[in-house]
């Protein structure tokens, strides 16, 4: 198609691109890349990038999952960034990745939402976020919604409440006014940090909704009717990751650090400026929320008290002038000195592999290069470890729920002297039962830890 036929063809208000992939309709792909202005904010967050899709310049995703709003010549637009099970199915495997990030976060099980019948892409997405989040707030509020005392300050009226400021009375009746006498107290109040940060998500959902249709923010905004009541005290103020550290409750209750993971993942986006009567956009990290899941397979394999863990944990490596310090994902430690490392690998899976390679496990472990075994083995000498495994995903439809591999070994093992080493690599297939594929993970890595 010539460029004088491509300028007669609008880009479409919504448009779907796989994790680092572009536009699979090579027209609207260069009309994208000609709109790159646009979404510039994106592309310098390192959530887009500028590359090649079939030989040609293009928009490509990299590693975060969700919808990004933007406006071309004052019309706004949608832009979804899908999961990589997509490329196979569309509804399943966006229902595998929701899946994922449901049980990354603690939920021990998946239950079926309404409201996803003939819904795709976008709505599809945010229908489930929405629900999913809504039954957290709801557990929150049944079991475990809290309040906490604050600081104020005021004047008497009538009665003393709190403690009288002696010292500002007097200055008050050296300036003339001695009948006002100033008091400070704490009040105890539902309108704290947490729960504003966890309003703030419910209502970003909603945002969100509005740019896609009336119909959608209702359908969204539908399960949190029902908690209006609960929040209806909580201020309604503008909340970014800066205010994430005012966060108090998710360190003493179970309901409130679910419930927060969420709403910091649904609110990262928030520190993007918008403009124009944007929402902010909602983004969620697969390479982290995978290896979330990764950590949750290895907590979950651990026999007994015994063994304990260690997640993104940074280690000295070297002291000096120079300082340097490694962070492998897993470390375990168990009874006799027995240490093990472990570490995952997305994006690099996905950068490395060709797509119709990505159901494949076999394929998949040459996507472990070089570097990365170096790494390990340098991780595996750190610790005195003598097991180290890799956790990978892969995409079929049709397979075994994980794929495992312990036909590997260095020629020369990290430990001192001939201290045998093990290792393994674990592949978690992403377009089956992500319910399943967690069991089967956690017994094979149980059982390999265990010999």
């Amino acid at each position: 198609m010539t460029s004088v036929e491509i300028s007669t063809i609008s880009l479409d208000r919504t448009l779907t691109l796989l994790e680092y992939g572009s536009c699979q309709d090579p027209v609207q792909s260069e009309l994208l890349f000609e709109h790159r202005a646009s979404l510039k904010r994106y592309l310098a967050n390192g959530w887009l990038a500028e590359g090649f899709h079939r030989g040609k310049p293009a928009v490509l995703a990299c590693d975060h999952v969700g919808i990004l709003p933007f406006s071309v010549e004052g019309q706004h637009r949608l832009l979804m960034i899908a999961p990589k099970g997509c490329q196979h199915d569309e509804a399943l495997g966006l229902r595998r990745f929701l899946e994922l990030v449901a049980l990354s976060e603690g939920a021990s099980v998946f239950s079926e939402m309404s409201g996803w019948e003939g819904r795709r892409g976008p709505h599809r997405f945010l229908l489930f976020l929405s629900q999913h989040y809504a039954n957290l707030l709801t557990e929150l509020c049944r079991r475990d919604f809290r309040s906490y005392y604050r600081s104020e300050e005021g004047e008497l009226r009538g009665f003393v409440r709190g403690r009288l400021n002696i010292s500002a009375y007097v200055r008050n009746g050296i300036l003339g006014r001695p009948h006002k006498l100033p008091c400070e107290w704490e009040e105890f109040n539902v309108d704290n940090w947490d729960n504003r940060i966890l309003w703030a998500a419910a209502r970003a959902l909603k945002a969100m909704g509005r740019t896609i249709s009336t119909e959608a923010a209702r359908l969204i905004w539908k399960p949190f009717h029902q908690l209006t009541s609960w929040f209806s005290a909580v201020s309604d103020i503008p909340i970014t990751s800066t205010d994430f550290h005012r966060s108090r409750l998710g360190r003493t209750s179970g309901y409130y650090r679910r419930a927060l993971a969420w709403a910091k993942m649904l609110l990262q986006g928030s520190d993007l400026p918008v403009s124009g009567g944007h929402a902010a956009p909602i983004v969620l990290d697969a390479p982290r929320i995978f290896e979330k899941f990764a950590e949750s397979i290895a907590r979950d394999a651990l026999s007994d008290s015994a063994w304990h863990h260690r997640f993104q944990h940074e280690w000295d490596f070297l002291v000096g002038r120079q300082t340097q310090r490694h962070q492998p994902d897993i470390f375990l430690a168990g009874p006799n000195g027995v240490a093990v490392v472990g570490d995952t690998k997305y994006k690099e899976v996905l950068q490395r592999t060709h797509a119709a390679d990505l159901g494949d496990p076999g394929r998949i472990r040459l996507a472990i290069q070089a570097s990365d075994w170096n790494q390990l083995y340098v991780y595996m000498r750190m610790k005195r470890a003598a097991m180290g495994f890799f956790v990978v995903p892969f995409w079929d439809a049709r397979g075994e729920h994980i794929h495992l591999e312990t036909d590997l070994q260095f020629v020369q093992g990290p430990l001192d002297g001939e201290s045998p080493v093990r290792l393994a690599v674990i592949g978690l297939n992403l377009l089956r039962d992500i319910s399943q594929v967690k069991r089967e993970a956690v017994k094979a890595l149980s059982a390999w830890l265990k010999n």
